[in-house]
């Protein structure tokens, strides 16, 4: 008995919409509508609070902590400047608008920034060189303050280090977003004639890659590029954990120069050398043969 091939079925445009090349079509959208609507790192902070009450809308703030009526530029929608907390009111009070931050050794952070800053995250935590030193002005002497510190994503892309061009490229999007991570200072609060006298230093931040840390510190993802924030609080005789700060007052201090690139092991030699030149505590690397173990941390 002969055989012949049976003509391919064709589907009905119902039965279509249930084959395989649909429903991958459909869970790539869904995908797509799940990555849009994934909760902003700050923002699922809030959601992980005490807050009951709905997030406020969310403030922009310029390169150096002004506050912005939310504009769409290129240049604001690019970084991720929300503030930390919905802020009632969306402008800052009068007194909290005179307080102005400076960024302290930034002659430093703008050498490594012409060259591209990278930082080391390693499992077990990675303090960061250059350090976040800054100091305050326009604070009232008599009010106490609590200074923190994070770091956020500065856009939705990885990057790769090219090395015959010597620079940063994209090389796809985004990893998902890790637990964000809020750094306190441990002197905090200070009052308002501290901060007038001294400066905040933020050298016992340490960077790591574990997800599943403990102790603390901050997590971010490899071969993304982030921008560290300051964020000074002034205490109320309420203010009893940093849970719910839905009504305090607060502003908001990004430095551009301080963007830096995660790295597990440096990419661009150049930085490698600033380092070791720059860092106090990298005396025993001086010597240029030894710049490759570095790299192999």
């Amino acid at each position: 008995m002969e055989f012949t091939a049976s003509p391919k079925p064709q589907l009905s445009s119902r039965a279509n919409a249930f084959s395989i090349a649909a429903l991958m079509s459909s869970g790539g959208s869904k995908e797509k509508e799940a990555a849009e609507n994934t909760i902003k790192p700050l923002e699922q902070f809030v959601e992980k609070s005490s807050c009951s009450q709905p997030l406020g809308e969310l403030t922009s703030l310029d390169a150096h902590g002004e506050f912005s009526g939310g504009s769409s530029s290129p240049s604001s929608s690019s970084l991720c400047t929300e503030p930390l907390i919905p802020t009632t009111p969306i402008i800052p009070s009068e007194e909290m608008a005179k307080i102005a931050c400076s960024l302290e050794t930034k002659e430093l952070w703008d050498k490594f920034h012409e060259l591209g800053t990278e930082m080391i995250i390693t499992k077990s935590g990675r303090r960061m060189f250059p350090t976040i030193r800054v100091s305050f002005s326009g604070v009232d002497p008599e009010a106490k303050y609590i200074v923190l510190m994070d770091i956020v994503p500065v856009d939705n892309k990885r990057y790769r280090y090219a090395y015959h061009r010597s620079s940063w490229l994209v090389a796809g999007k985004a990893d998902p977003p890790l637990p964000a991570r809020l750094y306190v200072h441990p002197d905090s609060p200070f009052t308002g004639e501290q901060l007038l006298k001294q400066m905040v230093s933020f050298e016992k931040v340490k960077l790591t890659n574990n997800e599943l840390d403990q102790h603390g510190h901050i997590i971010l993802n490899s071969m993304h590029k982030y921008q560290p924030r300051v964020h000074i609080i002034k205490k109320k005789d309420h203010t009893a954990s940093l849970l719910n700060l839905k009504s305090e007052e607060f502003r908001t201090f990004i430095f551009p120069e301080t963007v830096f690139t995660a790295v597990t092991a440096y990419q661009n030699q150049l930085i490698t050398k600033l380092k070791i030149d720059s860092n106090p505590f990298a005396k025993g690397f001086r010597d240029s043969s030894r710049l490759t173990d570095i790299e192999r941390e």
